[in-house]
Parts: C-alpha cells; structure tokens; sequence
C-alpha cells in the first residue's frame, strides 16, 4: 500500500520549547503597542503618541496529519502542531488556562538561526480548513507575552 509524502514547506522550522514542529506551510505574528494619540484642548491635532499596551498574535498554519500518522517528516518536524493544542476538557481540567509554552521561535532551515523568538505563548484559538485536492490544514493563533530579541 503506498503513503502519501508531503514534501513541501516552509524555508522556517517552527519551534516550541525546543521541539521542531512538523509540516508547517506558514507562519505570522502581529504586534499591537496600543498607540493613541495625545490631544490637547484647542489644538489641531495630537502633540504625541504614546503606547497604552501591547498584544501579540501569532498565526501558525501547518498540515494536520491522521491520526495514525507520526514524525520524523521530511521538514525536519517531529511533533504536530495538532499536538500542541488542548481539548476544551484539558482547558477546564488546567483551571481555564489553554495549552502555554515558555518559547516560541522561528528558526531559519539554511543557517539554523532564530529569526524570531516568543516567550509566555498560550493558545488563543484553533481551526481547520478543507479544500478540494488538498490536504486538510490547521490554522492556530496564539497570544505572546513578549516578542524578544533572539540571541
């Protein structure tokens, strides 16, 4: 019986507290440092800017695998993203707190740096999406405490 071989991806391995995260198609993040403007009575226009928060929103797409299948895949991967993310009984079981990680990084395939790097990640919602002639794929966003410089 043949198996299906998914040989494409990403020039990024995903990483999440030091485990490769396999068959990623992408990858973004969004930072919001919560800008407002600074008005003054009987001014046009602000005098300044000044950030009132911060948020950060990471969006990870990658290939759900069945059930049966496991890593090591052809990208490096040796865990599924699916892994990582919490049934709603394990969420209720963990006080309300979905599933968190102490790291999250982008790591180049060519010179095996950290582009990026995530630290306090939690789950902050999941999905799925089927499309004809494709395989189905895994969409997760996730909440970062703070987007640092990699080392």
């Amino acid at each position: 019986m043949a198996t299906r071989l998914i040989a494409g991806g990403a020039f990024v391995r995903l990483v999440i507290d030091g485990e490769v995260v396999g068959l990623a198609t992408g990858a973004s993040f969004d930072e919001d440092f919560g800008v407002v403007p600074a008005n003054v009575l009987n001014h046009q226009g602000p005098l300044d800017y000044d950030s009132q928060g911060y948020s950060c929103r990471i969006t990870l797409q990658t290939y759900i695998p069945e059930p049966s299948a496991s890593g090591p895949w052809p990208d490096g991967g040796t865990k599924a993203l699916s892994e990582f993310v919490p049934t709603r009984s394990e969420i209720q079981s963990n006080l309300g707190k979905p599933g968190a990680f102490g790291v999250l990084q982008f790591l180049s395939t060519s010179s095996n740096k950290v582009i990026e790097q995530f630290e306090n990640v939690i789950v902050a919602s999941d999905g799925a999406q089927v499309a004809p002639n494709s395989f189905i794929t895994q969409n997760v966003q996730l909440m970062a405490v703070e987007r640092v410089n990699p080392a």
